[in-house]
């Protein structure tokens, strides 16, 4: 039986070279197959995951001898993490890993939102050209707020600094006096929500997080606000 399982898509050549002379399972396809992936875990000492394998109770009682969960990504929300605490086993994620990706993804959606490119998809390839429409706004001289200043967020920050932005951020969980407010003005998040031009989401999902912004908090930002969900679905109620 495999030493380590990766249950979900990782790229192989990292597989081969991160893991020569061990014994790996590698088979993404065993996200969707439970029960053969609780089969692989029995003697596993390591099983590694993106989004999608919910290493819970169940998962965990078919791997007696598992040790090490790593995460392919940041979010840990579908890992019982006080259920691996229970058990003695460890959680790694990639911190780190996406940062600027996920950084320039922000930025990247924020420019093409404000410019309102996107929206005129389908006049284009109708075959007019709506310039008025395009002309949208620039970056420079609005705000962007970010809910939650970690790692992605103050990278984020950094480059919305340089495009002439103003950025302000609200994390309760942030020290007064981390260095990190050095790149955004500390406010509370319903002052971040109704004075932000671009609001970004870096927050992770938990109970406290679930739906925070809800169709009060949307119908309190101004007309026009770009949000963007950097964060997970679930931060944001859809649903209203």
């Amino acid at each position: 039986m495999p030493d380590i399982v990766i249950s979900e898509f990782m790229d192989e050549a990292v597989v081969r070279e991160a893991f020569a002379g061990r014994d790996v399972l590698y088979d993404p396809t065993l996200v969707d197959r439970p029960a053969d992936l609780a089969a692989a875990l029995v003697d596993a000492r390591a099983v590694i995951v993106r989004n999608r394998t919910r290493v819970n109770d169940a998962l965990l009682a078919a791997a007696p001898q598992l040790r090490a969960v790593g995460r392919l990504g940041v979010g840990l929300d579908n890992i019982d993490l006080d259920a691996c605490r229970a058990r003695g086993v460890a959680v790694f994620p990639a911190t780190g890993a996406n940062d600027t990706s996920v950084a320039e993804y922000v930025i990247t959606a924020m420019l093409i939102l404000l410019r309102r490119a996107w929206f005129a998809t389908p006049d284009v390839i109708a075959g007019k050209w709506p310039r008025m429409a395009l002309i949208g706004g620039e970056a420079s001289g609005r705000t962007l707020g970010l809910i939650g200043l970690g790692a992605i967020a103050r990278e984020t920050a950094t480059r919305a600094a340089a495009l002439g932005m103003r950025v302000t951020a609200a994390d309760p969980l942030l020290a007064a006096d981390h260095p990190a407010w050095k790149l955004a003005t500390r406010v509370d998040l319903d002052t971040l929500i109704a004075h932000s031009d671009v609001i970004s989401l870096h927050v992770p999902l938990t109970p406290q997080t679930r739906n925070m912004i809800d169709s009060g908090r949307i119908a309190s930002m101004r007309r026009g606000t770009v949000l963007i969900n950097a964060a997970r679905g679930g931060v944001v109620d859809v649903l209203r």
